[in-house]
């Protein structure tokens, strides 16, 4: 691999330096009609968060390559109810565009889709406000693939693994680990693992969520108030090409 920091042009530049954008947890899909399971509409957990993405640029007479990798934790509160998401994520990237083998990443994302608004706030206090689409119902689509059953610890504790493809405009392979709350529809996340490739041959970007201690219909309500300097921040338009980050961050962890 060539790693070649100084010659990457801005477009490229910016699609890496996406990942240390983070997060857009919002929900712009539309609700899906028709799942096999859906999470309560109130929840909150802890995660382990894996993001890999990787940029081969085959050119011969200049190639870039370049890689970030991002691992840390997450605590995120969803409130389907009142349209509303909270994340707060704690690790590390590494990067070679990065200045220090391993940076500190720390940021908390508050969503208000009611309003529009997403908050992206710094470790210290800095806030970014950026404009964002309708939340979205977590739930496994109706089309996908039943790969194995088992049970967790008890045996009432049904899991279950599927795959499936994303029917949004950036095509995700999925493979979802679930709880199944039966009889009713009710399921929870477990091991997620997202793959979305890219037309650059080697290329693409990888997504692993270990999701612990899920509690339904339990939250603290005050993870959703707005700072002061967030509230004066002027608005920007999220970038396309952040797109891809976008799905996870909206915390669209099923679908």
């Amino acid at each position: 691999m060539h790693f070649n920091k100084v010659s990457l042009n801005k477009n490229k530049m910016d699609q890496l330096y996406s990942v240390s954008i983070l997060l857009y947890v919002v929900c712009s899909l539309p609700y899906c009609l028709s799942e096999i399971c859906c999470t309560p509409d109130v929840w909150k957990a802890d995660m382990f968060l894996d993001y890999g993405l990787v940029f081969i640029d085959n050119k011969r007479n200049a190639p870039n390559t370049a890689y970030s990798y991002i691992n840390g934790s997450v605590k995120l509160t969803y409130d389907y109810e009142n349209r509303r998401s909270y994340l707060k994520l704690q690790g590390t990237e590494v990067s070679p565009l990065l200045p220090v083998p391993g940076m500190p990443y720390d940021t908390t994302i508050i969503n208000d889709y009611k309003k529009g608004f997403q908050y992206n706030i710094g470790p210290d206090g800095s806030c970014q406000k950026s404009t964002i689409e309708n939340m979205t119902k977590q739930c496994i689509p109706e089309n996908a693939e039943l790969v194995g059953n088992g049970s967790f610890v008890m045996d009432w504790n049904k899991v279950q693994n599927y795959k499936y493809i994303t029917s949004t405009d950036i095509k995700a392979t999925v493979d979802a680990t679930i709880s199944r709350n039966f009889p009713t529809a009710s399921c929870n996340p477990i091991h997620v693992v997202y793959f979305v490739g890219s037309i650059e041959s080697g290329s693409g970007t990888m997504i692993n969520l270990d999701v612990l201690n899920v509690v339904p219909y339990n939250i603290d309500p005050s993870v959703f108030n707005i700072p002061p300097q967030c509230r004066k921040a002027k608005p920007m338009v999220s970038s396309k090409q952040n797109l891809m980050l976008d799905h996870l961050l909206r915390m669209n962890i099923l679908t």
